[in-house]
């Protein structure tokens, strides 16, 4: 549901164009026309498969479409056909049933290759805890030293604190088609406004009314809420000696605590030159995959600056989403063909500890050199 550039740069001219008297009219048909072109391929979509699902009485599960409870059948009448008029009257947030959240959420953990990294506290909890288990087992009688160390290990992290806000807009031909069909277009929305903000809060997040990144130090000095970046860590290789030396006593803690699959995350750019490069080989039949000194996934963010990298050790981040809403204003009633919402989600994020990932430097990475053996013949005299 992208907009291509050269349309937004036709639209933004017609603004420029038009005369002093006409802006206010020309901005109401810029956003109709905008909305129109977001959603035109996703209208056709759906009616295509409505025409089809009606005519073979195809079962729900080929189309998207699932069966809805009263109370989420309720929830679409008074938040998108607005029928019920005992809520929802304007300026107010109404949450998603739980049962909407649960599928959204299932969708969000599969969205990203990333997000099957992170350890998501169950969809709809207000707070969850954050545990790090130190010392040794002993035995012996509990004592208050004992319990005092348990208690020190768990932190909480309330999910309810930050809140990610996007629009969304129901086009009526949508509307019309009945409550699964909502039901679908709601959810892949929702889905696709809040997947890219979800996944900038955990690489990026300041803190301050949002996530803590993984980009971010919890140890550092925090100026009015904001966490400050980690210092990044050099490295020139993937291997023993730079990464093995420089990285891995951080994420293993010395030798402590036992690393075996360790996640990379960088921007695509980065992914495709630079540790491209350090981890493949031109071979006679072109670029081959060296074998990896560790068992590396390698996961794309945009969010990840030029030159840098996260070495992050998997389900170490945790994250959740405690609810979802939608806030239905009247301000936008100009739109005739087209309603207006605000998609409003609470949630929160944060690294269990600030050894579960490093900042990587890799400015300076070097392409993986092959190593050749060479072997002579020797003749005796």
């Amino acid at each position: 549901m992208k907009i291509k550039n050269k349309k937004i740069e036709e639209i933004i001219e017609k603004l420029n164009d038009a005369p002093a008297e006409e802006k206010s009219q020309k901005i109401v048909e810029a956003i109709q026309e905008v909305m129109e072109e977001q959603y035109a391929g996703t209208i056709e979509e759906y009616q295509r498969e409505f025409e089809e699902y009606n005519a073979s009485k195809e079962n729900d599960k080929k189309f998207g479409l699932r069966s809805l409870t009263e109370k989420e059948k309720q929830w679409i009448d008074r938040a998108i056909k607005q029928e019920d008029k005992t809520s929802l009257k304007g300026d107010e947030i109404d949450y998603l049933p739980e049962t909407t959240v649960d599928y959204i959420f299932e969708d969000l953990k599969v969205a990203h290759p990333l997000f099957k990294y992170i350890n998501w506290a169950p969809a709809g909890v207000q707070k969850w805890f954050l545990s790090e288990r130190s010392g040794k087992a002993t035995w012996g009688k509990l004592t208050r030293a004992i319990v005092d160390q348990i208690e020190a290990g768990i932190e909480d992290l309330p999910l309810d604190v930050n809140s990610l806000t996007a629009f969304m807009f129901v086009p009526k031909a949508i509307i019309t088609m009945g409550y699964k069909w909502i039901d679908k277009f709601v959810r892949t929305v929702i889905l696709e406004v809040n997947e890219e903000g979800i996944e900038t809060g955990i690489i990026a997040g300041t803190g301050k009314e949002s996530p803590i990144g993984l980009l971010k130090d919890l140890k550092g000095s925090v100026q009015e809420g904001v966490y400050p970046d980690k210092k990044a860590v050099e490295i020139t290789d993937l291997g023993p000696d730079s990464f093995g030396e420089k990285v891995l006593p951080t994420l293993n803690r010395n030798g402590k605590r036992n690393v075996s699959k360790i996640i990379i995350i960088a921007n695509q750019k980065e992914l495709d030159t630079k540790i491209f490069k350090a981890t493949h080989v031109l071979g006679f039949n072109g670029y081959m995959p060296a074998d990896n000194y560790k068992d590396f996934e390698y996961v794309p963010s945009p969010d990840v600056p030029d030159n840098k990298a996260i070495a992050l050790l998997p389900n170490r981040y945790t994250a959740g989403i405690s609810r979802m809403g939608i806030d239905y204003s009247d301000h936008y009633k100009f739109l005739e063909q087209l309603r207006t919402y605000v998609v409003v989600t609470y949630g929160n994020g944060r690294l269990i500890s600030n050894d579960d990932a490093v900042v990587l430097d890799i400015s300076k990475l070097a392409p993986l050199t092959p190593m050749v053996k060479s072997e002579t013949n020797q003749v005796s005299p």
